[in-house]
């Protein structure tokens, strides 16, 4: 998936989910993120695949306010399938990008079973006007990447996973700038 497809979006002054600098108190908000897939599967072990690679795609958010707001969103990570139980785990890390210079970093992590996990996205840090932001949510993940490993040999690649992840109530602060 192009970057640039993406960059006009993120790139039209809206702010970052809805998040906006100078204040201290926490706020919260509701945010989606359709994405799409790419990276390599591996077997580990006899019943085991691992997937490593990166889903992008748009962030939307939603306030408490009911104002939209998207950015570009980029997460390198891994997934674990056991192709027996249909158990599954993952984490990765994201890069939330609403315009240059501002940035919003964060990882996940996530288990359960083919077709969708559950877990946390946490708020690391960010650049510009988000510097020092924290957070957390819980994370669902809806993916069909669990079917698509079935069959596939060590090595080959992903290029279209498809899915989504629900933030349901992202809570999160910005200190104040001086």
């Amino acid at each position: 998936m192009s970057r640039s497809r993406y960059w006009p979006l993120a790139t039209t002054g809206l702010l970052l989910l809805g998040l906006t600098g100078g204040a201290l108190a926490e706020k919260s908000l509701k945010a989606i993120m359709p994405f799409e897939g790419e990276g390599t599967v591996y077997q580990i072990a006899p019943e085991t695949m691992l997937f490593l690679g990166a889903f992008e795609g748009i962030i939307y958010a939603e306030t408490a306010e009911g104002k939209l707001d998207e950015g570009f969103i980029r997460c390198p990570g891994s997934q674990t399938i056991d192709m027996k139980t249909g158990k599954t785990s993952g984490e990765g890390y994201c890069m939330i990008t609403p315009s240059a210079g501002d940035v919003v970093y964060a990882t996940w992590s996530c288990r359960g079973e083919v077709g969708g996990c559950k877990g946390d996205f946490k708020l690391t840090s960010g650049t510009g006007q988000y510097e020092g932001i924290s957070g957390s949510s819980k994370l669902i993940v809806r993916s069909a990447l669990n079917t698509l490993v079935v069959g596939m040999s060590s090595g080959s690649a992903i290029r279209e996973a498809t899915g989504i992840a629900i933030l349901p109530e992202l809570s999160y602060t910005i200190p104040e700038k001086q």
